[in-house]
């Protein structure tokens, strides 16, 4: 690895779900004494400062909870198609930016991939992609996307290729994404990745988890009843009727409910709270999940991470698409229940919250995926990866 200090940039979109499990990995890299810069919206500049990260000012053409409600069809296409026109509005700013102080490797989301594939060939650094939520190939097809967005999407990567001056068949390689690049996954190995059983350079590091400050920890109620987290993430969380339908579906039964609105929500929409429900707009996870016997949650990779691992098992509520195959492997692996987008009643939530409280399997089968997943690395084991392959420079392409 050497013991010099290196220069690393961040690329990602203000939403976060893809933010926060990189903080935790820029903290690492700066306590060893790296430097990191970070381009940031004005909404997570103050975040991603307090990371110890270099900020970067930018607007963003991405807007998550605009662009993608809940129910969104062809998210993937969208998702593409956005991530590209982001690059043609944005990278001329970082490209003038770093001019003169070029980083040592390139960490992008895969949201950004364009952004990050086409900075590294330019700069001719190392790449590293990072894949913070689903299970999502990294290669695009026709077939999944459709023939018209392909063709739509070819279209705005030729424009985008020109206006910075790469060959575009280089930049992009052909829709496979970069081959030599790094790939961290911020899940264990044991949730699989459709692209892994061909390509070497994927990590599995699992949940990046930022350390909470003492003095913001969550402390558990007086009486005693076990604790259930309810969240329905940062993006689509403005679903007042929602969580109302999560919080009736906890009436009458011995829990304390802790409910995560996020700050987009005012809790005064969700109404009169029975006595053992409390409303928040930001909470410390991670100090609520060490006292939580169940997280009902939208089945975010983040929320779900973090629930597994404290040891918490789950009852997931998909509000996309890209949720729906995690949902299923949790499933899968036992610890959680998944209610339907079109069966979000509160008898049905309920009905799952009584049936995982009573199956006595569950929490062997959470322990047992906690232990899979502290033992993936976490944000010591992506640091590592990321210094070693900015390390290595840039191979020669084929």
């Amino acid at each position: 690895m050497g013991s010099r200090s290196r220069h690393i940039a961040f690329f990602n979109i203000p939403a976060p779900g893809h933010l926060a499990p990189t903080l935790a990995v820029v903290e690492e890299l700066v306590r060893r004494g790296h430097r990191v810069s970070y381009p940031a919206t004005k909404e997570f500049a103050e975040e991603v400062a307090s990371a110890g990260a270099t900020v970067v000012p930018y607007e963003s053409t991405i807007d998550v909870q605009r662009d993608f409600p809940p129910g969104t069809d062809n998210w993937l296409a969208k998702v593409l198609l956005g991530g590209v026109r982001e690059g043609i509005a944005t990278t001329a700013l970082f490209d003038a930016h770093f001019a003169n102080d070029r980083p040592d490797a390139v960490v992008y989301d895969g949201f950004v991939r364009w952004i990050g594939e086409l900075l590294g060939e330019k700069w001719r650094v190392p790449a590293v992609r990072l894949f913070p939520v689903g299970c999502v190939s990294q290669h695009v097809t026709q077939a999944a996307i459709g023939e018209a967005a392909h063709t739509e999407l070819l279209g705005e990567m030729q424009r985008y290729a020109a206006l910075n001056g790469v060959d575009p068949d280089v930049a992009f390689h052909q829709l496979r994404g970069d081959p030599e690049a790094l790939k961290i996954v911020f899940y264990p190995r044991r949730f699989g990745y459709v692209d892994a059983e061909t390509d070497d350079k994927f990590v599995f590091v699992g949940p990046c988890l930022r350390t909470e400050a003492p003095q913001e920890a969550w402390q558990p109620p007086s009486s005693g009843k076990p604790v259930a987290l309810v969240s329905l993430g940062t993006s689509f969380n403005q679903q007042p009727e929602l969580f109302r339908r999560c919080i009736a579906a906890f009436e009458g039964l011995p829990w304390h409910v802790v409910v995560a609105v996020g700050p987009r929500v005012d809790p005064a929409d969700i109404g009169t709270l029975p006595p053992d429900v409390e409303t928040h707009t930001w909470l410390p996870f991670q100090s609520v999940l060490a006292h939580a016997a169940l997280t009902v949650c939208s089945g975010g990779t983040g929320t779900v991470m973090q629930a597994l691992h404290a040891g918490t098992p789950l009852v997931v509520l998909p509000q996309l698409g890209a949720a729906d195959k995690l949902a299923q492997q949790l499933a899968d692996f036992g610890v959680a229940r998944v209610v339907g987008r079109d069966e979000t009643s509160t008898a049905a939530i309920r009905a799952a919250v009584l049936d995982i409280a009573a199956d006595p399997g569950v929490q062997a089968a959470t322990r047992d995926l906690q232990e899979h997943i502290r033992a993936s690395g976490g944000a010591v084991r992506a640091a590592d990866e990321i210094l070693a392959h900015a390390g290595r420079g840039v191979a020669a392409r084929p």
